[in-house]
């Protein structure tokens, strides 16, 4: 036996659901509402009747012929073999619109809805689609949309602006809004912007998502190098350079071979080494190479841990530039000194296929992830004697 706070909750849903939304928006008739509920049986009106007829009473109290608004209850009359005629509900209904926002307390609301969905339709009439597809946006956002559609138009009368967030002067936002908006923003502007003025390729709002979706420019994360041979300095002194990956991606050729490797304090402390840079600190972050072609016309090498992680980052550079060697990432260099070795932690090890290796490589990554040598053991690159260092750059890079 339904009461009449389930009544409400059961209007509720269609609320919360968008059910309700979606049926004004596309002009669908959605009143009368019905609202299921179990009918009392034959037997429970025999042994329960108290409780049925309270029941009764406060349906009826809480009722639109009762409070004015609200639900309607629709009575038929029920022939009982023992207590004779009954009148019981047959179907409860709520008739109108006005009856459902009042029962569920959401007039407000609902006129907020309308305010905005009318600024939308003047506005930007090409988002009227998403919203009937979507209302739960145009609901969550409200009383935010004149902010939103000032933004949207900015981007469609200014499509890949090519400034910071923090230099789009749109009436009304600031940046701080733009920051804190740029997922429903998003949405928004792959409904009208054309093509040529959202990157595709680019998914989420991780790693300035969505500036780099819509061509905005943002804090790059910094490429850290330093030249090896004094003769590729660009100034008397100057060794140790950071570049945002854009411009360093934007190179020429500056050098015939570049290092890259994990730990910073062996970049910094590398040996020097003809023709050569090294590169360092980039971690999974290497993926910002792609796009530095230049690196396609040199010799290029990788120094990572001896590790699950390591092999991983070799992967994926390799799967980026399929010519990247590697050095003292193999079986002799982690059995140099077993009194070297430390432990990956057992949840954070990497286990996937890795599809970018040698055969010798592969095959120390699986001895690794078997845990054929020890439980989880890993060689970081400081803990390699700085001799060894020295002495496989002079046998291998310096040539």
């Amino acid at each position: 036996m339904i009461s009449p706070n389930e009544i409400r909750k059961k209007a509720l849903a269609h609320w919360k659901s968008h059910r309700f939304f979606k049926a004004a928006m596309s002009g669908a008739d959605f009143f009368p509402l019905v609202i299921t509920f179990r009918k009392p049986t034959g037997r429970e009106l025999l042994e329960r009747f108290d409780e049925v007829r309270d029941w009764l009473r406060r349906l009826r109290q809480e009722s639109r012929d009762a409070r004015g608004y609200g639900y309607v209850v629709e009575f038929v009359s029920v022939n009982h073999r023992t207590l004779g005629p009954q009148l019981l509900p047959d179907r409860i209904v709520i008739p109108s619109r006005d009856d459902f926002l009042r029962l569920i307390d959401k007039e407000s609301q609902y006129r907020q809805f309308q305010d905005d969905l009318q600024l939308v339709c003047r506005r930007q009439p090409r988002l009227v689609p998403f919203f009937e597809k979507k209302p739960g946006r145009l609901l969550e956002y409200g009383g935010k949309w004149p902010q939103l559609l000032a933004v949207v138009d900015f981007f469609v009368n200014t499509p890949r602006p090519d400034r910071y967030l923090r230099e789009l002067d749109i009436s009304g936002v600031d940046s701080k809004f733009l920051e804190q908006h740029r997922k429903i923003v998003g949405e928004l502007l792959d409904q009208v912007l054309p093509d040529t003025a959202v990157n595709r390729e680019v998914t989420g709002l991780r790693h300035h998502g969505f500036e780099r979706r819509y061509y905005l420019k943002y804090d790059e994360m910094l490429i850290r190098f330093r030249f090896l041979d004094p003769v590729l300095r660009p100034l008397p002194g100057m060794s140790d350079i950071s570049l945002p990956v854009s411009r360093f991606c934007r190179l020429s050729r500056i050098s015939s071979q570049v290092i890259i490797t994990e730990n910073k304090i062996n970049g910094l402390s590398f040996p020097p080494c003809p023709g050569s840079l090294v590169v360092f600190g980039l971690g999974y972050g290497i993926g910002q190479l792609k796009d530095a072609q230049w690196l396609d016309k040199v010799t290029l090498w990788y120094w990572g841990d001896i590790d699950t992680h390591g092999f991983a980052i070799l992967s994926r550079l390799r799967g980026i530039f399929p010519h990247c060697r590697s050095f003292l990432m193999d079986l002799a260099t982690l059995q140099h000194d077993p009194r070297l070795w430390g432990r990956e932690d057992e949840n954070q090890r990497y286990l996937d296929e890795l599809g970018h290796l040698t055969p010798a490589e592969e095959a120390l990554y699986n001895d690794l992830r078997a845990n054929r040598y020890g439980t989880n053991i890993r060689l970081e690159q400081e803990r390699i004697s700085f001799a060894l260092v020295w002495d496989t750059v002079r046998r291998l890079l310096a040539t």
